[in-house]
């Protein structure tokens, strides 16, 4: 609850959610300094997260020193109800660029919703300009529309535009076809979504927060399911299996900070 006497802000609480996002923000933490100055000292704040990374840990821990932390037993984690496949899209041969790995995880792509269609998939990409590529791939799979719908969800796009096409993807019944959310980051942070059988990680992400943020868009709730597709090239290989294996044995992602 806020009150506004004159020009100070009496804040009773401040609740804030996605704080390792949050905190790697610049101008959030201009926003939030200034929200502590403006308000009385008994001011509490309440911060949330899923993954909670020693650094931005520490970086809370310079605004509050005397934050009390209470973890429940999923920091961290991923969901016991995913299942996580590693799809090795390196290719055969020594000479590999960025265009041949993109045309081993389309192949990839394509066999996956072509063999295994499902209701509702998520495909993550790295960067706006892969997303337009494979939304053009999957349209040209399916030119007539009567198998799958892309739903296009990124920066690039209207706001209007996007709030209609995560409208579409969170609330259509099934009817036969396949929904296709092909999306940059923005979809994996503070939206709840139901029903999602698959994700796919067409670009692996460059961060393992983001990657626990992703592959947690399925298998939700009480007894979830659902799989996550790791499409993984070259050097990320490895580093996938080894996510992977700490996943299967129940380990953290991300060390955890000490104060835990």
């Amino acid at each position: 609850m806020v009150k506004r006497k004159g020009s100070k802000i009496n804040v009773i609480n401040a609740v804030f959610d996605e704080v390792d996002i949050l905190f790697n923000d610049e101008d959030f933490k201009v926003a939030l300094q200034c929200l502590i100055d403006s308000s009385p000292v008994v001011t509490q704040y309440l911060f949330v997260t899923a993954t909670l990374p020693v650094e931005i840990y520490n970086r809370l821990v310079e605004f509050f020193p005397d934050t009390k932390v209470i973890m429940g037993p999923g920091m961290h984690h991923i969901s016991s109800g995913l299942e996580e496949v590693l799809v090795d899209c390196s290719g055969e041969g020594t000479f590999k660029t960025p265009d041949t790995a993109f045309l081993n995880k389309k192949t990839a792509l394509l066999k996956l919703v072509e063999e295994s269609p499902v209701s509702k998939t998520i495909v993550f990409c790295n960067k706006i300009e892969t997303c337009r590529k494979v939304e053009n791939v999957l349209k040209r799979f399916d030119r007539k529309g009567t198998h799958v719908r892309i739903l296009p969800f990124h920066a690039a796009l209207a706001q209007e535009t996007r709030l209609i096409n995560m409208k579409e993807f969170t609330h259509s019944q099934p009817r036969g076809d396949s929904l296709i959310l092909v999306c940059t980051d923005r979809a994996s942070r503070g939206i709840d979504f139901a029903g999602v059988d698959h994700v796919v990680l067409f670009d692996f992400p460059r961060d393992p927060s983001e990657y626990v943020r992703r592959v947690g868009r399925t298998a939700r709730g009480a007894g979830g399911k659902g799989k996550a597709f790791i499409f993984v090239v070259g050097k990320q290989v490895p580093l996938a299996r080894k996510i992977i294996e700490r996943n299967q044995k129940g380990h953290p992602l991300h060390e955890v900070p000490a104060a835990f």
